[in-house]
């Protein structure tokens, strides 16, 4: 038999090297579980939000006329998280209780305006926000340097969770985000 030249060698170590380094990119857990945080969704009727409306063709608009989402509940079991867009990279929050159609204040700390908020460290960002009916955990996303074609984009991660009406953080923000597809705002 004859043995494998050292091309082959560092070829298939270089293969394994890549593999083995792949799931640990990939099998990034979440800190926490949006099952941890559970809550009963809320049946009773909802109150519109003031400045959410229905234009003539059927379709959700906010105070600015941008497209909203139906209102419905989307966090924390009778509050609906609305993304609004304010223009390029511009980007609001607002968080409505659906039994009372009140603003909830807290989200404003996730707004990106036309000159985006930068990190400690200088890095323009973009908040991406998670949530779900059943859980009163709120997973944000922070997308750096997502406007700048010279940089590579990366993403930091931190955890809030809905107590007594106010967001609290209940991480640190981390250097890496997890996957997460469901529930994007």
């Amino acid at each position: 038999m004859k043995s494998p030249s050292w091309t082959v060698i560092v070829l298939l170590a270089l293969i394994c090297t890549a593999k083995m380094a792949q799931p640990q990119a990939q099998t990034r857990t979440r800190q926490f579980q949006f099952e941890q945080f559970p809550v009963e969704i809320y049946k009773g009727s909802i109150r519109i939000p003031t400045g959410l409306h229905k234009d003539v063709e059927g379709a959700w608009r906010d105070a600015l006329e941008k497209l909203v989402d139906e209102p419905e509940v989307t966090f924390a079991g009778e509050y609906y998280l609305a993304g609004h867009s304010c223009g390029t990279f511009c980007r609001y929050y607002q968080l409505f209780d659906l039994r009372t159609g009140k603003d909830i204040q807290g989200v404003d700390q996730f707004t990106a305006a036309e000159d985006p908020p930068k990190t400690p460290d200088g890095h323009p960002y973009l908040t991406i926000l998670y949530s779900k009916p059943d859980s009163r955990l709120l997973i944000a996303e922070y997308h750096l340097d997502f406007d700048d074609p010279k940089k590579q984009e990366t993403c930091r991660q931190q955890y809030f969770v809905l107590k007594t009406g106010k967001l609290q953080a209940i991480s640190k923000i981390f250097s890496f985000c997890t996957e997460d597809s469901e529930g994007r705002q």
